[in-house]
């Protein structure tokens, strides 16, 4: 499962990542990266994520959430962008859509179509915009970790087929 460019990582860094992949297995915990402005909605995002099984993170910023990002391992990411302006936020989304296996739930502005037509072209998993209320919230974190479970399940090394696998064996001989 690959959730960086190999190649922009140090040696030391692909090893930190290959670890914290292995110890998510391990212990089974999933983690959600939650990104608002709003101290209230970032505390109802965190609740629900939680309740959704998540273990969270929380920033304040983009800038804060790509500082974030360059030190974790995480399977969720909720940006919230109600009430702030797409343009300090589009390197985030880049950064985060570009990571397979990673998901994506954006909280958008209601009403807003161009911020709706480029959070969806960016490849995010949801955009809801005008959320309010983390109950329904909590069943979509839910989902996600379903989601997020199958694709750590699929995507290990024990489950790859083909010829990288058939090296892969031949080299443990």
């Amino acid at each position: 499962m690959q959730y960086r460019d190999a190649k922009s990582l140090t040696v030391r860094g692909q090893v930190q990542l290959e670890f914290a992949k292995r110890v998510a297995k391990l212990v089974n915990t999933f983690q959600c990266l939650i990104v608002s402005a709003d101290p209230q909605r970032r505390e109802m995002l965190d609740r629900a994520a939680d309740d959704g099984g998540w273990k969270t993170s929380l920033c304040s910023d983009a800038a804060g959430a790509m500082t974030h990002l360059s030190r974790a391992f995480v399977q969720l990411a909720v940006l919230d962008l109600e009430g702030q302006q797409i343009e300090g936020f589009r390197p985030l989304v880049e950064q985060l859509t570009a990571r397979s296996g990673l998901l994506l739930i954006v909280c958008g502005n209601e009403g807003k179509v161009d911020e709706e037509i480029w959070v969806r072209q960016s490849g995010a998993w949801l955009y809801l915009p005008g959320v309010v209320e983390s109950s329904n919230f909590a069943l979509l974190c839910g989902e996600a970790r379903h989601i997020a479970e199958r694709l750590c399940k699929s995507n290990s090394p024990e489950r790859v087929s083909g010829p990288a696998a058939v090296q892969r064996k031949s080299r443990s001989k």
